[in-house]
């Protein structure tokens, strides 16, 4: 304690004070910068939304679906020709035109 003593009495209180002024005038200036970087964000994102929009493009009109009887082969492992069916029309809407199934089996 003797040490903190003659440590304080070094220093006047007008030196502390003007030492705590500067201090908490860095702080709250520090604080404002970033508050106005935080401020500017608003405007980087509307401006990563107007940059990134594309023109508007048709919407894509899903090809009509092929007819089960043509699309579906002979049902293999005991397989229900209503339940190939329904899996082929589900592949051909999700990958499209140019899918192809090779086999199709029974999960055991």
């Amino acid at each position: 304690m003797l040490n903190f003593v003659v440590a304080a009495s070094d220093i006047s209180i007008g030196e502390a004070l003007g030492n705590m002024v500067v201090g908490l005038g860095v702080v709250f200036a520090a604080l404002l910068f970033l508050c106005g970087i935080i401020s500017l964000f608003k405007f980087i994102a509307k401006w990563d939304k107007s940059s990134s929009k594309a023109p508007a493009k048709a919407p894509v009109k899903a090809a009509p679906a092929a007819p089960a009887v043509k699309a579906a082969p002979k049902a293999e492992e005991g397989i229900d020709g209503t339940v190939l069916a329904v899996i082929l029309a589900a592949v051909a809407e999700k990958c499209g035109p140019n899918a192809r199934i090779t086999s199709i089996q029974k999960s055991k």
